[in-house]
């Protein structure tokens, strides 16, 4: 998806791009690996989003099981 297409305008963007950082931070991952599964979260998501208030917050969970979930299978180790 078109990064263009995934923000409404640059304070949306950047409420995203913080949500990335922290998520980076919380789960010690680089954060180029995290924006790129953001996106893909956030991408998958937004499509059907009725009301994007809350998709930080859905994005966000999904991350981190979609992390959680490549530790388990071994395809994912931190620094």
């Amino acid at each position: 998806m078109d990064i263009a297409l995934l923000y409404d305008d640059e304070i949306e963007k950047r409420q995203h791009l913080n949500a990335i950082q922290m998520l980076s931070k919380d789960l010690e991952i680089p954060m180029d690996m995290v924006s790129q599964l953001y996106e893909v979260a956030l991408g998958e998501l937004r499509q059907n989003a009725k009301v994007k208030d809350f998709l930080i917050v859905f994005v966000s969970r999904r991350v981190r099981e979609m992390i959680k979930k490549m530790a388990v299978r071994g395809e994912f180790q931190k620094n």
